[in-house]
């Protein structure tokens, strides 16, 4: 995750936050940290000072420990979720569609108000609906211009589904 731009809520922005590995160290800047790590250190956590977010992952390359190819449930963060100031969903792939249904969850379910950010295989064609579904922050790549994103998201005038933002779907406006 070395070489992107960060866009928040439109906007272009400096990167604050520090993704760390499980065995690094928290310090008291803020702090992106994974499920596991969440999970395994909540007590510590909770005494944590400075602002910190969890990456939930749409795939979980270590199916050693037991997880599948659907990979981290969004609703393991509903403990934690009045702790966390951001929540970075990875989408692994294109064609990967579940962090669509996470953020949805943790903005309609959880009503989580905090960042809500998308990394990884993160593309023009996604971003409009991404938007939708709540997410307001994306880790674009380094060579997309803040221009290029503010189009895509104005791209698409009309939706068929209702999603996590006020526009209808088609067949709810049909009938005015």
């Amino acid at each position: 995750m070395t070489d992107y731009h960060l866009v928040i809520d439109g906007a272009s922005t400096q990167e604050s936050w520090t993704y760390l590995d499980d065995d690094a160290p928290l310090g008291n800047a803020p702090a992106i940290i994974s499920l596991d790590r969440l999970k395994a250190d909540a007590e510590a956590l909770a005494q944590r000072t400075a602002p910190l977010g969890v990456v939930l992952r749409a795939d979980d390359p270590d199916k050693a420990r037991g997880k599948t190819d659907l990979g981290e449930d969004v609703r393991e963060l509903a403990p934690f979720i009045d702790s966390l100031a951001l929540i970075a969903i990875h989408f692994p792939a294109y064609r990967n569609g579940r962090g669509y249904s996470a953020a949805r969850v943790l903005r309609e379910e959880f009503n989580f108000s905090g960042e809500l950010r998308a990394t990884g295989d993160v593309l023009y064609d996604q971003w409009a609906m991404m938007n939708r579904c709540g997410i307001n922050a994306f880790e674009l790549a380094g060579d997309i211009t803040l221009e290029t994103f503010q189009t895509a998201l104005g791209e698409l005038s009309g939706a068929y589904q209702p999603a996590a933002d006020a526009t209808k779907g088609a067949l709810w406006a049909r009938g005015k």
